[in-house]
Formats: structure tokens, sequence, C-alpha cells
């Protein structure tokens, strides 16, 4: 690493802990939407879909329900719900606890990609536990969890300083 004292290499240094983490889930993204368009689904849009897909459940949610655990914006997820509800992928229900709200849960169709694309993600794991060995990837799994740990904790730390200087 980098000495972090000068700014230009505190940037490059900044740079490629990003690539780092962004590179493996955006080839991830491209072999999603290569096998999922050669099972014939070519209309997937694994970059709009992956987080929404894993995040819906059996029930389905409320549409500020799924955006707060994808991380994005109600308006986002509307536009990001309308694009896979058009596709078949999902559709909007009454919810029965409240007849004037809507569910969006998986169709059929939403199942069979959700099925592929984990399959797909369960032969990329396989690959690298091939390459890199059991303890080596159990190592790796460990240290992303500490890192997602100490960003998700430096960003409710952030939140709840600009929270304070707005009120």
């Amino acid at each position: 690493m980098a000495d972090l004292t000068a700014n230009g290499e505190r940037n490059e240094v900044h740079l490629q802990f990003i690539q780092l983490l962004r590179n493996p889930y955006d080839t991830l993204l491209l072999r999603l939407r290569d096998g999922l368009s050669a099972a014939g689904y070519a209309d997937s849009l694994p970059s709009l879909g992956t987080n929404t897909f894993y995040s819906l459940k059996d029930g389905g949610l409320r549409l500020v329900e799924l955006a707060e655990r994808t991380h994005t914006t109600k308006q986002a997820m509307s536009y990001t719900v309308n694009r896979l509800e058009e596709a078949g992928y999902v559709e909007r229900v009454a919810d029965p606890k409240d007849g004037r709200a809507k569910i969006i849960r998986m169709t059929q169709r939403g199942w069979e990609i959700r099925r592929i694309g984990e399959g797909i993600i369960g032969e990329v794991e396989e690959e690298c536990v091939r390459r890199l060995g059991k303890e080596r990837m159990r190592q790796f799994e460990e240290l992303i969890q500490e890192v997602s740990t100490v960003v998700a904790e430096a960003e409710e730390r952030d939140r709840g300083v600009r929270d304070s200087n707005l009120g």
C-alpha cells in the first residue's frame, strides 16, 4: 500500500480499494447477463434486478420496504419494479393487511430466473474455491464481512453526524 501522507498517493490508494471491491462484482454481473441470456432470459437486465431478486421473499414486500432493503430511493425502486413487471418477473398485488397498499412479489418467471442466477453465482463461487482453496476462500469471506461491517458502521456514524448538523 502506498504512503498515505501524500495527497496524490492517498487518492490512488482509494481508487485501488474501490476497484478491488467493484471489479469482481462487475464481472459477476457480466457472467449473470451472459448466463441468463443463454438460458433464454435476454431481457433480464441483471444490473437492474439483481438486488431486487435477492431481496424479495416468498410473501413479497411493499415498495418502500424493498427500496430500504436494496439501499435505494423509492423513486429508483419504482422504476426498477416497473421494468421488471413489464418483463414479467414481478407483479403487484393487494396487501392483505391494507387494501390500499400493494405488495411486490415475484412471478413464476421471476422465481425461475432467480434459480438460474443462483446457479450461475454458485458456479463462480466454486471456481473461486477451486482456484483459491477452501481455507483462503473462508478467509476472504471473513475479511469481506469485516470490511462490510466497517463501511456500514462508518456510514451510520457519518449519517448521525449529518443528521445532527441538520437539526
